[in-house]
């Protein structure tokens, strides 16, 4: 956990230097929207470190989900989406079971 927070950090100091030079775009989107995306995100990678690969990949699910319905990334309806997820998501259980679970 540690890691991940410090390599955040790392590269979120490398865009500060990189946009003071060049200058910081002009973006027309609330900032305070695209919060919950970073955190959904941040989720998704700190289970994918963990090897939860279910959860990691809901937390990518609900965050796309957020972003489309602020950039109109694609034209696919949430329903849609969650209904792919919960599919990969069952897939997913399949290909890599708990190993917590014991098969008689």
């Amino acid at each position: 956990m540690k890691k991940v927070l410090g390599i955040g950090f790392l590269i979120i100091a490398v865009a500060v230097l990189f946009f003071g030079l060049v200058g910081w775009p002009s973006l027309d989107v609330n900032i305070w929207a695209l919060f919950p995306v970073g955190l959904f995100l941040f989720f998704a990678l700190e289970n994918l470190v963990k090897k939860d690969y279910k959860a990691s990949l809901m937390s990518l699910i609900i965050a796309f989900i957020i972003a489309n319905a602020i950039f109109d990334i694609l034209p696919l309806s949430s329903g849609l989406v969650i209904g792919a997820g919960v599919l990969a998501c069952v897939g997913i259980g399949f290909l890599f079971p708990d190993k917590d679970v014991k098969v008689e």
